[in-house]
C-alpha cells in the first residue's frame, strides 16, 4: 500500500521519519534498515529524508538517542521513596523489562551480528552506558545512597551491564521473563551492593 505524500511541517516530518525508522529497525534490525523503506513509510521523498537526516548514521544515531531518552524517562518513574536498595532493585527490574520487551532497544542491543555496525555503534554504546550509569547513580543518591560517588557509579554500571547481558544471553540462573524471579534475584544479589 502506497502512503500519501507527507507535506507536514519539518517537525512533523522528522517525527514521521523517526517512527518509520523505529518500525523498520524493529522488523529487520539496525544493519539492514532501508532508507528507501523508511522514506516510503514516512510518506516523504528520499531527498526530504536526507534533508531532515543527512545520512543513515545520523538517522540511526537520532533513533538511538530517542530510544535512550524513552528508557531514561521510564526509569525516572521508578520510586525512590523506599530507599536506595529498593530503588536499585526497582531500577534493575525496569531496566531488564525494557531491554527484553522494547523491540527497538532489543535490535540496538543485538546489532544483527553485523560487525561493521557494531564497530560504528561502539561509541554510542559506551555513551549509553556512561549516561545510564550516571542517571541511575543520581536516582540512587536521591533515594538515600551514602556510598562514595565512584563506588556508586561502579555499582550502577555493573547493574546495567548485567541487565544488558541477561537480556542478550539466556541463562539457567534466571528467567528474565519472570518479574517475581527478577525482583528476588536483584534483592538477593544486587541490592546488597548499594549502601
Amino acid at each position: 500500500m502506497r502512503r500519501l505524500r507527507n507535506n507536514d511541517s519539518r517537525t512533523e516530518q522528522e517525527a514521521a521519519i523517526l517512527k518509520a525508522a523505529a518500525e523498520e529497525v524493529s522488523l529487520v534490525g539496525v544493519g539492514r534498515a532501508s532508507m528507501d523503506v523508511i522514506a516510503r513509510q514516512a510518506g516523504v521523498s528520499r531527498s526530504t529524508l536526507y534533508r531532515r537526516f543527512p545520512s543513515r548514521d545520523a538517522l540511526i544515531t537520532e533513533l538511538g538517542r530517542q530510544t535512550f531518552d524513552f528508557a531514561m524517562a521510564r526509569l525516572q518513574t521508578v520510586g525512590i521513596e523506599s530507599g536506595a536498595k529498593e530503588a536499585a532493585v526497582a531500577a534493575f527490574c525496569e531496566g531488564l523489562r525494557l531491554l527484553t520487551s522494547e523491540p527497538v532497544m532489543r535490535r540496538f542491543l543485538r546489532l544483527d551480528g553485523d560487525l561493521s555496525a557494531m564497530a560504528g555503534m561502539y561509541d554510542e554504546a559506551e555513551e549509553f552506558l556512561q549516561s545510564a550509569s550516571a542517571g541511575m547513580a543520581r536516582a540512587l543518591r536521591a533515594a538515600g545512597a551514602t556510598m562514595p560517588d565512584a563506588d556508586l557509579l561502579a555499582v550502577c554500571e555493573l547493574h546495567i551491564r548485567l541487565a544488558t547481558s541477561m537480556a542478550q544471553v539466556r541463562t539457567s540462573v534466571l528467567d528474565v521473563r519472570d518479574d517475581d524471579a527478577v525482583r528476588a534475584y536483584a534483592q538477593t544479589h544486587l541490592a546488597p551492593l548499594v549502601w
